[in-house]
Order: structure tokens, then C-alpha cells, then sequence
């Protein structure tokens, strides 16, 4: 960069060399070389008499004229018609200007007038041939100069001085040198230096026009103005019959402009115009990252924050947490409500116009990555109806853990109000595994009957041997006309719930939940005729106690425990946890993609805690705390940690038990097991051996039979007949460590099947972060690393064309790989009979057959079909009174 003395010789120069000069007509830029010549104008007569300077004077005296005579706000063009009324326009060359004029008469001596002088003629001379030679003048100034060193120190002094006494800055006249002469890549690369540069300064950057070849089409000129440039057009300030009240003025005719041209020989830009000067007030350093230039989310920024909301992390947080990695809200590079708005608008671009089809899609791209996937749907008029899927790894699992199987519907868990049906059941460790799961419009008998179709043919016709349901009508049909033999147990609570509805007197529900839980076939039925008479009520309640009466071989202990396999569990509660589950990852506004891409989350989060109680399983051991350790320790060998407990729980229930061998022979045992205080309450242990090997062994309590672990009898008999261990027949193979040893695994399904962008984004960033932390820990090697990483960058935006970056679209979804499908209409939205919208008017809540059909009851004649404003009684008061 120029010392002060340096641009004042550089503008000087400048002047002399141009005030001879005369160019003749150039139709073409320059050869591509000095700064001057890339920025050549060939319509500016201002830029034509200084084109031949050196690099960087001509635009040092563009800036110079400007601070000098004032004419910041016009520009070049200000300039020139400046020059054009200032010089002394003769058919030879141009003269200086007048200050400086006089300066450099009154105190250059008579050798630098010659210097001058000389410099104003168009020397000639002749070839040997007769033919004329232009002599440099450039050339005889230089010597001139040589000649005069003092003369011409003595007005680069002046000159200096002049600059100092009228305040000139020198540093932005340094800078505005540096600006003009530089050159870009792309418009882009230039559009991001002067929204830097003006981030620096304090205003914010807007573009503007552009200009194209006509040929090719490409762009050749752009333009950047201030974003106060220019003023509200008057129509939208003399709207009369407005809505909302204007809003604040933001632009006041600012003249800042940067205007970049494409040299088409180099393929470079270079500054053609650049103005500086505001009219208004800048913003403080910390108000610039709320202009709107300045406060926007990048393409990397957009994909993290993509993630994590996938992730299920608010914008709060992200917010928060994206302000503290950077150093704090001003150097975050958005403000909250570009946040928010990129939320919503990324929400709103996947609830697509074909969400079913997308649905559909997603499901053909995980056919492709999974061979075993399954999905089935169904559509009615044109619209998705019903939806049936079932990954790979949720099929395998049913084959180990489908003896029971758990179904239930919820809903407001997508924008059609449509019921999602999960289908559930118990893994090795008692935790809660899914199987598969349905979408579906209506709550009919038909419907569930084409889901139980579905789920059949994805699980290969394997039959569960046992059903919990909620008690719904059309379930029980579908379940009583295609699962045949197969336990309907009706869910406990619900139960318990829908006697509240009929049943007021709390005296007698807790008679109803003896009869519930009551084991005896014959007590039930003495008990039940008890319960029968001290039932009051209407109508209603007599048809619901009829109606489950018929129904109590689905809802009572005394007829389900006949070896009638339920692993414990009396209630739909686990389908009740999961669907609390899958509303923490889905809403009532997310579109069907969205829906279905979010159970798969679900999905994988209940994998991946059953993947961490397998280690645990593996790599811990419980402590032996019995009286029986051989058996503890056998116990402690085979099954899992959650059922571990449970095995142990009846173990340390044998004490106080008595055996008593009834029948002995060497094929078969009976034993009879009593306890102290109980001498009536007696069970019989039948037990079969071969070659002194428990063979098969049962027992009256059917313990073993419904819940697969052997009851305090059996121990008790094992122990009486000194066993070491537990016998392989009271080992069921569901609970145990090793019963999915045989095939691996898949954690993941298709929750992490992000595009090639996406994944090599996130290797690159786990790869780097554990570096950069030991980096970090030294200021040495952060400067260093910072540099090289700034070195890497340019040379990366060098390299490659910004516009390709800004133009690709970051998707956080899978790759998208798969043919055209047939074009499928978005579901209709529904009305369910349960967890009904707030908005009544538009959606009505549908009662189930179970629920009465009561009128209101007036609460000042007690009668029902009216209230108190509508009751007869007060009419006929008010006709008394007057």
C-alpha cells in the first residue's frame, strides 16, 4: 500500500501523465495486465485520460478528485463532468486542474516548466527510412523528473501538507485504493467481500440490477447498493384502505453502490464503480448482526439444525447452544427469528402435496436396503385409506417374542387424524418390542380385519397364542374371525375404568375387582350373583353388565388362567406407555412422512435399550442372596437380569413350604405342596424323569404354562429332590440370554439413512472435533491451525464456483434412488371415536357402543333432556310472578 507521499506522487503523476496525453480511439479493453487496464470504461473520458497509470493511481485519483472537490455522492460521472467543465478543452491535449495548476507554476522552477513543457509536445523523429517514430512522452517525464528530484520533492511535501491541513483520512483513502483494485471470481465472491466489508462499516447490502450477454445468457454486470438505497414507492404510502399500519422506513436514497463487470478474455470481475459515502447514521458494532444482510443461516447451519430438530432438540435450545459454541448471540450469523422461520418453512417443504407418495417412496428405499421389509396399503378414491409396514429386524423378533401380542389405537399423531396402530409384545428382557404398525381411517370391523391380514402375511401366518385388546368391538371381531385358537384377553383397566361409568358406588366396584382377579371358577360365579343384585341403575347398567357377563372369559382371572399363556401381564398398559411414547416424537401436525420417519426414531431408541440390557446381561452377574445358591447361580446363568429377579422372588418364597411325595413310580412323581399356615391351600407338582433327568414337570398353579418361569412350587420340589440345577423343561427359551444369538441384530433400521452430503458432513465433523480439541489447548497451534484452514478455504472458493454451493438443495432425508410410483392422493382427514380435536365444530366425537346415551339432567326439577335455562318449571314461575 502507498505511504501518504506515495499517493500524493502518484497523483501528481497521475495529472501530468494525463494532461498530455490524448487516446485515441480504443474499441477494446487493454491487454489484460496492470489494475488501470482491467478496469477499463470505454464510454468514461475520465477513465481514457488516466487509463495509462501505473497500478492503482488511477483509482487513487478517482478518490482523491472525490474528497478534493466534493463530489462523493456523483461518482465517476460527477468527475467527468467536472474534468469536462475544468480543463482548458482544446483540440490537443488536456491541462490540469486549477489548484493544483497554479501550485505546481508557483513553486516549480524553470527546469520543471521545461519538465512540463516537454511533456506537452508530441515529439516525432525519423526512421533511416523516412518514416515517423512517436516518441514516449511517459519517458521524457521520468527523465524530467530525474532532473528535478528537489523541485519535485518540494511539492510532494506541499502536497502533503495541504492533505493534512484539510483533514483528509488517509486510511480510508488507503482503503478505497485496495477496494477498487481488486478482482473476483464470481459475483458471488464479490457480493460476499462488500457484505463483509459492510458488516465491518456498519450498513447492510441489498443487490440490484444485473445485466446478461446476449448470446450466452450469463451475467456480465451486477450491481450492490446499500439496503437504503432508493425510497418506498408513494402508492403503498398513500394506501387508504389499509389493513395493518405501515411499516418503519428503511430506506432514505443512500448513494453507497459497488458495481462489479466480467472481463469475458480472463473471466474475472473487477470493480467498474464504487461509492462509499452514506447519508444516514451507521450501526454500532453490536446492532450490525440484526441487519438483514448480516443475520441469515448458512447451507452447514441449515443441515445441523436440520439434524437436530430430526432429533428431536427444540429451537430454543439449538439457539442457546449454537450462541455459546460461537462466542454469543453476534456471532451466532442468525438471529432467533431466521430460526424460526427456517422451522417452519423446512416443516412446511415436507408436508408435501404428495405426502403419500413420499410415504410410499420412503417405503420402496427401504424395500431396496432391507429385502425382508414389508408394507402394504390400500387406497379409496384415488387417497391412501390404510398403511401396513414392517421392517426386517421386527419380523424376526416377532418369531422369538410373538406368543403374545398387544394391540391398541391412538391417535392425533399426524395432520389426517388418522389411528395409528402399533402392534406390541414383551422381549427377553420385559421390555416393550414392536412388531409392526398400521395407519388407517376408519375404526371398523373391515379395517381390522385388513390390518390382521397384513400382519399375518408379514410374519409368515404364525399365529399369536394370545390377544390384549382395549375392548373394542370391531377388534374383537377381526380377532375372533381370523385368529382362531388364539387367546382374546380384554385389557384390565379398561375394564375397571368403564365400571366407573355404570357402576357409582365405590362398595360395590370393589366387589367387581374381586371378581376380576378371583381364581376360582366356582367363587366367581357365587360372587358374580352377589355383585349382580347390589348393582343399581337404569337400563344401561344392566345391559353393560349382561354384555360383559357373556364377554368374562376375556376379562376374568378364573377362566384365563387355565394354562392360557398371557406372560404375566393383565393390561394394554404397555401399549398405553408407547403411545405416550410416540406423542414426545410425533404431533397432530406433522404429515404422514413425517409421522411414519418419526416411529421410526421410536423404533430405534426402544433397539437400542434393549442393545444395552444385553450388555448388561453379558458383562454383569447378579449377586447370590438365597438359600439356595446352585439353583440361584443356574437361574443366574440363563435368564436375563429382568426376569433373573423374578425367578428369585419365587425361589425365596419356597421357605415355609411343605412337600409331601404322594405317588412314586420310575416314570413319573406327584408331590403335594402345602404351606405351614395354609394346610388347605395344596398344589400338585406332576414330574416325569428319564435316567434321573427332570424330563417334564407341571403344577396346578399353571405358572409355568402362563408365564414361562417355574413357580415356588416347582423349586420346592426340586430342592426336595436335591437338585443342582434348573431343569432344561423349566427354561423357556424367550427369556434367556442367548435367544437371539443366532442372527445379528439391526439397531438402526432407517432412521440413519441420510444422503452421501449429509454423511460425509457428519464424518468430517466427528472425525476433526477430537483434533481440534487438542489444538485448541495451545494459542500456538490455534494460530497456526486457523491459518492454515483460512489458506485451505480460498483456495477451496477458488477452485470451485460458489453459485453451485448456494443453488444445491441439503436434504436430510434418504437418497433418492427409486423409480417414478404411480401418483396416490393424500389421505382424507378423519373423525375417531376416541382423544377427539378441541375444535367440536369441526370434529365430533363418535360414542362407542359401550358408552351411554344420557340425556342432561336439569338441575332445578331433576328431570333430563333440558337444563335450568330451558326448564319448564321456571317459565311457569315467572308467568306467577308477573
Amino acid at each position: 500500500m502507498l505511504q501518504c507521499t506515495e499517493i500524493i506522487r502518484g497523483f501528481s503523476m497521475a495529472l501530468a501523465r494525463g494532461k498530455n496525453l490524448v487516446i485515441l480511439g480504443r474499441d477494446k479493453p487493454p491487454v489484460h495486465g496492470s489494475i488501470s487496464k482491467k478496469r477499463y470504461r470505454r464510454k468514461s473520458e475520465v477513465w481514457k485520460h488516466l487509463d495509462v497509470s501505473p497500478d492503482g493511481e488511477r483509482a487513487i485519483c478517482n478518490y482523491y478528485l472525490c474528497v478534493q472537490f466534493k463530489q462523493n455522492a456523483k461518482g465517476t460521472e460527477g468527475i467527468r463532468n467536472y474534468l469536462v467543465d475544468n480543463l482548458h478543452t482544446t483540440s490537443t491535449p488536456l491541462k490540469p486542474l486549477g489548484k493544483l495548476h497554479s501550485l505546481k507554476e508557483n513553486n516549480i522552477g524553470d527546469a520543471a516548466k521545461g519538465k512540463v513543457e516537454s511533456a506537452n509536445v508530441k515529439k516525432f523523429s525519423k526512421y533511416s527510412d523516412g518514416q515517423q517514430k512517436v516518441v514516449d512522452p511517459i519517458e521524457t517525464t521520468n527523465a524530467a523528473e530525474r532532473q528535478q528530484g528537489e523541485s519535485s520533492a518540494f511539492i510532494f511535501a506541499e502536497e502533503e501538507r495541504r492533505l493534512q491541513d484539510k483533514d483528509v483520512d488517509v486510511a480510508s483513502l488507503k482503503e478505497y485504493g485496495r477496494i477498487v483494485s481488486m478482482t473476483f471470481s464470481s459475483e458471488i465472491e464479490a457480493f460476499k467481500f462488500f457484505n463483509d466489508y459492510a458488516k465491518r462499516k456498519g450498513f447492510s447490502v441489498r443487490k440490484s440490477i444485473i445485466v446478461k450477454d446476449k448470446e450466452n445468457k450469463t451475467i456480465t454486470f451486477r450491481r450492490f447498493y446499500c439496503s437504503r438505497h432508493g425510497f418506498r414507492e408513494k402508492k403503498h404510502l398513500e394506501k387508504t384502505n389499509r389493513r395493518r399500519r405501515h411499516k418503519m422506513l428503511t430506506r432514505c436514497g443512500c448513494p453507497v453502490k459497488f458495481c462489479v463487470k466480467l472481463d469475458t478474455k480472463t473471466g474475472m470481475w473487477w470493480v467498474q464503480d464504487f461509492i462509499d459515502r452514506h447519508n444516514h447514521d451507521l450501526a454500532a458494532s453490536d446492532a450490525t448482526p440484526f441487519l438483514r444482510s448480516h443475520c441469515f443461516i448458512n447451507e452447514a447451519q441449515k443441515l445441523e439444525i436440520s439434524t437436530k430438530r430430526a432429533s428431536g432438540i427444540r429451537n430454543c435450545q439449538i439457539r442457546d447452544y449454537d450462541a455459546r459454541c460461537s462466542g454469543g448471540y453476534q456471532n451466532r450469523g442468525y438471529q432467533e427469528k431466521n430460526l424460526y422461520n427456517f422451522s417452519v418453512a423446512d416443516e412446511q417443504s415436507r408436508k408435501l402435496e404428495h405426502d403419500a407418495d413420499s410415504v410410499l417412496k420412503y417405503f420402496h428405499e427401504r424395500k431396496n436396503a432391507d429385502p425382508d421389509f414389508f408394507f402394504k396399503y390400500d387406497t379409496k378414491d384415488g387417497c391412501l385409506n390404510r398403511l401396513f409396514w414392517a421392517d426386517g429386524q421386527s419380523v424376526v423378533d416377532y418369531a422369538y417374542f410373538g406368543d403374545v401380542v398387544i394391540f391398541d389405537s391412538t391417535y392425533q399423531l399426524n395432520r389426517y387424524n388418522m389411528i395409528v396402530v402399533p402392534f406390541i409384545g414383551c422381549n427377553h428382557h420385559r421390555s416393550t418390542v414392536i412388531f409392526a404398525c398400521g395407519i388407517v381411517s376408519g375404526e371398523n370391523d373391515e379395517t381390522y380385519r385388513w390390518l390382521l391380514e397384513a400382519f399375518l402375511e408379514a410374519t409368515f401366518q404364525k399365529r399369536p397364542e394370545s390377544v390384549i385388546t382395549d375392548g373394542d368391538l370391531a377388534m374383537g371381531k377381526a380377532i375372533k374371525s381370523l385368529l382362531k385358537g388364539t387367546t382374546h384377553r380384554l385389557c384390565s383397566w379398561h375394564m375397571e375404568r368403564n365400571a366407573k361409568k355404570y357402576i357409582h358406588d365405590e362398595t360395590v366396584r370393589a366387589k367387581f375387582h374381586e371378581l376380576v382377579y378371583v381364581c376360582s371358577v366356582e367363587e366367581f360365579e357365587e360372587k358374580w350373583k352377589d355383585f349382580e343384585k347390589e348393582v343399581s341403575g337404569g337400563s344401561p347398567s344392566r345391559q353393560w353388565l349382561q354384555m360383559i357377563y357373556e364377554l368374562k372369559e376375556s376379562w376374568a382371572a378364573a377362566f384365563l388362567n387355565k394354562k392360557k399363556m398371557l406372560l404375566g401381564m393383565t393390561s394394554s398398559q404397555r401399549s398405553e406407555s408407547l403411545n405416550a411414547d410416540l406423542h414426545n416424537y410425533i404431533n397432530g401436525r406433522m404429515s404422514l412422512c413425517m409421522a411414519v420417519q418419526q416411529f421410526e426414531r421410536c423404533l430405534t431408541h426402544k433397539r437400542t435399550k434393549e442393545a444395552e440390557f444385553d450388555c448388561i446381561a453379558f458383562q454383569k452377574e447378579p449377586v447370590l442372596q438365597t438359600l439356595f445358591p446352585d439353583l440361584e447361580e443356574s437361574a443366574a446363568r440363563s435368564y436375563t437380569p429382568n426376569v433373573f429377579h423374578n425367578v428369585r422372588d419365587e425361589l425365596e418364597k419356597v421357605v415355609g413350604l411343605v412337600v409331601d411325595e404322594i405317588l412314586n413310580s420310575s416314570m413319573a412323581s406327584k408331590y403335594m405342596v402345602s404351606r405351614k399356615e395354609k394346610a388347605k391351600s395344596q398344589y400338585i407338582v406332576c414330574c416325569s424323569s428319564i435316567q434321573d433327568d427332570v424330563d417334564k414337570i407341571s403344577c396346578t398353579c399353571a405358572k409355568l404354562e402362563c408365564e414361562k418361569i417355574p413357580c415356588r412350587h416347582i423349586f420346592a420340589v426340586l430342592i426336595h429332590m436335591k437338585a443342582t440345577c434348573i431343569p432344561r423343561c423349566c427354561i423357556c427359551d424367550r427369556w434367556t440370554k442367548h435367544v437371539k444369538s443366532a442372527f445379528p441384530s439391526d439397531r438402526e433400521g432407517g432412521t440413519f439413512n441420510v444422503s452421501d452430503h449429509c454423511q460425509r458432513f457428519h464424518e468430517l465433523n466427528k472425525a476433526v472435533i477430537p483434533y481440534h480439541y487438542e489444538v485448541a489447548k495451545s494459542t500456538e497451534n490455534y494460530l497456526k491451525l486457523m491459518e492454515s484452514i483460512e489458506q485451505q478455504k480460498r483456495q477451496y472458493e477458488h477452485v470451485h464456483d460458489k453459485k453451485l454451493a448456494e443453488n444445491s438443495v441439503v436434504k436430510q432425508d434418504v437418497k433418492e434412488d427409486v423409480k417414478s410410483l404411480p401418483r396416490i392422493g393424500n389421505p382424507k382427514p378423519v373423525v375417531t371415536k376416541g382423544a377427539p380435536k378441541k375444535n367440536k365444530k369441526r370434529y365430533e366425537r363418535i360414542k362407542s357402543a359401550t358408552e351411554s346415551k344420557r340425556k342432561n339432567k336439569c338441575g332445578r326439577c331433576g328431570q333430563r333432556g333440558h337444563n335450568r335455562q330451558t326448564c319448564q318449571l321456571l317459565t311457569q314461575v315467572s308467568i306467577l310472578v308477573c
